[in-house]
């Protein structure tokens, strides 16, 4: 049985508390904002905005942990390693503070008014119904135009302005007969057509009938006239008006309960009139008229927005501020824990210090947990549970002083393979890096675009948050025996080959995620993330182990944080978050492009370095030793001595930093 560091047992035990308690938070933040009462676009702002910010944390804390190291010297402080020490622990209990902050959030009660459209040749107005407190009307700006959307479209009297209840109306492209409901008794029926004569009637069997619709004209922001047609066929139609304040005001001085905004941009809508002689042949007194109903009237890309009762603006930029802030802190302390395995496991001399070993208790506490706080599904026992985990984690990492975080020793980066003095691998390996930064920030896009909205995309197939805390075990929990290997696993395929491993399985994912319509086939699809995120994130740690020099070890490992998870995280959030509308056919092609780029970009990757990269930059073959720097010579004063060859030989591939 091997010997046991038990050194390093603490450091495990951070891990597992660290990791175990971002499952019990981070997967679910989507449906805590969903729970909070904000939107869909409104949590996608969220999402896309928070790693811009977080990026803050380790761009600022890992230049002050190298600065804190102290050099080659160092200091008392820096010996210990007590600066990164506590560095991590006041992350941890920042993080926990912050997160609480977001159950003080105030929730969003929304009350939509119910709301419909009519026009008429004469014009179009907004019917809005009053809503609360005070049960006034909403001022509007004339000047400003905005999006209106509206759908069931039909002929009918104005013999009543009854409001429609239903907010969100069925897709046009569905069985319209289930909205018949909503039509008046005095609807216009597109069978019933006027036949006046015998000439007429004959005429109408020998030419194609013509089906009178809605049109719907305006005058856009441009001057030119703009008529829209609606059938059963349409999709919701997007005009883009102006509206005017209502008449009535406050309700203690009018009885009115209905708000009443009248369309500008010269708005109204043609009526035939065979469709007026079918209206009034029953009812005189009908006044023809094209009533619509309004698609979805408060979403955010709706004008009529701002004009609903319980929107609370405060409470979305609460959330935003607060999130915003709170999860730098997780973002720094992933970047100092990495730089703390790097430093605690000591590379050895044939490269290996057993890094993955460490990351494995981090990955088992993020499979085990995560599916609890889903079984139990209550936002205040996650954040109790995620609070505790982090106040145990920074106590274990403050009171451990045994763990061996002192500053890393200045070897390995030599000039001849030998124990000499220290080279500047920035300038030697600085389009390397840059090369890895990019890689990394596109793999982070194509993560990003589906993990930030898969707790959505588990509802939208009516998973429950059971499930959403299982698809992080499929790929956590499978990943532990890989990570347990993973330095001997990247040594035999190298870094690169497993990076365009992590694109190629992309590819998959993004096909599956296209095509799946049963919730519990995305474990299947999660499973992938051992090579697409744990052993990507694995490979990249030991990467950069070797092409960053020991005094820039901390911004070495906050690299694929700030691109991975960060900038690779806004840009997925931000692309991603396109897939998630109202069209499910929109869903379908945003993945499928993500497959295709993933594709195209595996094919270069693999091509521009097998073909050129790998035979331009691989190491020399192996030759005799060279003489020790006279430097080295003259500190063996036997004579007989050799330094050790602490470099990695021949062509063996820990001898070559480019993978």
């Amino acid at each position: 049985m091997k010997h046991i560091n038990s050194s390093l047992i603490s450091l495990k035990c951070v891990l597992f508390l660290f990791f175990g308690g971002m499952g019990c938070l981070f997967p679910f933040l989507p449906l805590h904002m969903t729970l909070k009462g904000l939107s869909v676009e409104e949590a996608k702002i969220i999402s896309i905005v928070a790693p811009c910010i977080a990026l803050i944390g380790p761009a600022i804390a890992a230049p002050l942990a190298d600065k804190l190291a102290g050099g080659p010297e160092g200091n008392k402080r820096s010996k210990t390693g007590r600066y990164l020490r506590v560095m991590i622990a006041v992350c941890f209990i920042l993080a926990a503070i912050f997160y609480w902050l977001l159950a003080a959030v105030p929730t969003i009660v929304r009350s939509p008014p119910s709301v419909t459209f009519t026009c008429d040749p004469n014009g179009g107005t907004i019917f809005q119904e009053r809503c609360g407190v005070e049960k006034t009307c909403y001022n509007w700006n004339s000047d400003n135009r905005g999006s209106l959307f509206v759908t069931n479209c039909r002929f009918t009297c104005e013999s009543s302005m009854e409001l429609t209840s239903d907010v969100t109306t069925i897709y046009p492209d569905q069985d319209t007969s289930v909205a018949s409901d909503e039509y008046d008794e005095n609807d216009y029926n597109e069978n019933d057509i006027i036949v006046e004569d015998d000439e007429s009637s004959a005429k109408s069997q020998t030419t194609d009938e013509v089906v009178p619709h809605p049109h719907l004209c305006y005058t856009d922001a441009n001057g030119f006239v703009v008529c829209e047609v609606f059938t059963k066929y349409s999709k919701p139609i997007d005009l883009n008006v102006n509206l005017f304040p209502s008449k009535t005001g406050n309700a203690e001085e009018d009885e009115d309960t209905i708000c009443t905004y009248p369309i500008g941009s010269d708005f109204h809508c043609r009526i035939a009139p065979e469709v007026e002689s079918n209206l009034t042949k029953s009812t005189n007194s009908c006044h023809p008229i094209v009533k619509c109903n309004v698609y979805e009237p408060y979403r955010s890309k709706n004008m009529l927005k701002v004009s609903e009762c319980g929107y609370n603006n405060i409470s979305f930029w609460l959330y935003l501020f607060i999130r915003s802030f709170a999860d730098i802190f997780p973002a720094t302390a992933v970047a100092l824990l990495a730089a703390a395995i790097i430093i605690a496991t000591r590379e050895t001399s044939t490269g290996r210090g057993d890094v993955g070993k460490q990351l494995a208790c981090g990955a088992l506490g993020f499979a085990i947990l995560a599916p609890i706080i889903g079984a139990i599904n209550h936002p205040i026992v996650s954040l109790i549970i995620f609070s505790v985990l982090m106040v145990l984690a920074a106590l274990i990492i403050l009171f451990d002083s045994k763990m061996p975080l002192s500053p890393p020793e200045w070897w390995w980066h030599t000039q001849c393979g030998l124990l000499a003095y220290p080279m500047s691998s920035v300038r030697k390996y600085g389009f390397e890096i840059a090369g890895l930064a990019v890689v990394l920030t596109m793999l982070g896009v194509f993560w990003s675009a589906m993990d930030s909205y898969l707790p959505w995309r588990v509802a939208d197939l009516s998973g429950s948050p059971l499930l959403v805390g299982l698809t992080i075990t499929a790929g956590a929990l499978p990943a532990v025996p890989f990570l347990i290997f993973a330095e001997k696993i990247v040594d035999y395929c190298g870094h690169t080959n497993l990076l365009i491993t992590a694109f190629t399985f992309y590819i998959i994912h993004y096909t599956s995620l296209a095509v799946i319509e049963n919730a519990w086939l995305l474990l299947i699809c999660e499973a992938f993330e051992i090579f697409s995120l744990h052993l990507m994130w694995t490979t990249a740690i030991l990467y950069l182990r070797h092409l960053v020099p020991r005094r820039f070890t901390v911004c070495g490992q906050a690299l694929p944080i700030i691109t991975h998870f960060c900038i690779g995280r806004f840009i997925g959030a931000l692309i991603g978050g396109i897939a998630y509308s109202e069209s499910h056919e929109q869903f379908m092609q945003v993945h499928k492009w993500f497959a295709v780029a993933a594709a195209i970009i595996a094919t270069i990757y693999f091509l521009s370095y097998h073909f050129y990269l790998k035979p331009k930059c691989a190491a020399p073959l192996a030759q005799p030793p060279r003489p020790a720097p006279a430097t080295v010579n003259g500190a063996n004063t036997n004579g007989s001595y050799t330094p050790l060859r602490v470099y990695h030989n021949g062509r063996a591939k820990k001898g070559q930093f480019r993978y």
